[in-house]
């Protein structure tokens, strides 16, 4: 099995039983012998820390203060080399074997480069963890129901804007949604960001453009609500600018569960 041209990036502030969680199953099921660009940055970083990254050969990101979610996936991403980067926080746990997830890894990786991307998401679309808020919405909204009837008519812009979710809820969105998400084969689907928001967890993404559009754009985006008191990107790119630009956003069977083992302040 042939490496692919592509880099991991962890984003781990505290939490290091969920990051020692992450790093045993992406051991297990071959990802990081997928590649040789293997990276976790550590805010506020300790020795436990730095032991666990360099149990799994990952190239440790020293940083002393925390910088919040923004900060730190900046920080990663710019000691990153160019091309196709994946994008992790310490708890995504890898869920599937290394066929299935060196399959989707190097389709995500060709669709990226040729379909001009903005992200490819990769968490689980059968196992996605907890919480999952978007999906809960997405239900509130368009399940079969008088309810949900009700707050599509009242609400229909916001019940478009929630379609996207549609691909982690139904066996065949496109067919829920014909106009909106297209199909590219079993499992696989576009849809615009005019009906998903930007989410950071488990995406692969061009280095450059990540940093040059996204990042950019949300530290010039002012928002009173913040994580710990630093941005977070999702928050910031909840507006106008990114549902109006429908940019392209593959979504994939997916690979990664949401899988937090303890507390770390938010």
């Amino acid at each position: 099995m042939n490496k692919l041209s592509f880099a991991i990036g962890i984003l781990s502030w505290r939490g290091y039983d969920s990051l020692e969680n992450s790093l045993y199953s992406y051991k297990k099921h071959g990802l990081s012998n997928m590649t040789k660009h293997k990276f976790v940055c550590l805010p506020e970083y300790n020795e436990e820390g730095i032991k666990i990254v360099k149990k799994y050969n990952y190239k440790p990101i020293l940083i002393k203060k925390n910088l919040g979610i923004l900060g730190g996936f900046k920080k990663l991403a710019e000691k990153m080399p160019k091309g196709p980067i994946l994008l992790l926080e310490n708890d995504l746990e890898l869920v599937e074997n290394k066929k299935e997830t060196y399959l989707q890894l190097k389709k995500s990786i060709n669709l990226l480069n040729e379909q001009s991307l903005i992200q490819v998401r990769l968490r689980s679309r059968r196992s996605p963890g907890e919480p999952f808020v978007g999906l809960i919405k997405y239900k509130n909204y368009w399940s079969d129901n008088l309810i949900s009837r009700a707050k599509r008519f009242f609400r229909p812009f916001k019940a478009y804007r929630l379609i996207g979710t549609s691909t982690y809820y139904h066996e065949e969105p496109h067919k829920i949604h014909p106009n909106i998400v297209k199909k590219i084969c079993n499992g696989y689907y576009f849809v615009p960001s005019s009906v998903l928001t930007w989410a950071n967890l488990a995406i692969l993404v061009d280095r450059d453009i990540y940093l040059e559009k996204i990042i950019r754009k949300a530290e010039q985006t002012k928002s009173k609500k913040h994580i710990n008191g630093f941005k977070n990107i999702e928050i910031e790119l909840n507006n106008s600018w990114w549902r109006n630009n429908k940019f392209k956003i593959l979504i994939t069977p997916g690979l990664f569960k949401h899988n937090r083992l303890s507390y770390r302040g938010y």
